[in-house]
């Protein structure tokens, strides 16, 4: 589908539906945290290749 990124906000787009996935690296105090948005965005091909995210399944 052609629409607007809600990641980065470019028109007229080939958008797809991710969820966004929030990573925070471990250090010597603390574990590695995954947080995934429940909420789905559209995102473009640039930002899907950048930032971690999940792809909706199309059920």
């Amino acid at each position: 589908m052609v629409g607007q990124c809600e990641s980065c906000g470019r028109d007229d787009e080939r958008v797809a539906p991710v969820r966004r996935v929030y990573v925070t690296p471990p250090s010597w105090d603390r574990e590695e945290r995954v947080e995934v948005v429940a909420e789905p965005e559209a995102w473009c091909g640039v930002c899907r290749e950048h930032y971690p995210h999940q792809l909706v399944d199309a059920d």
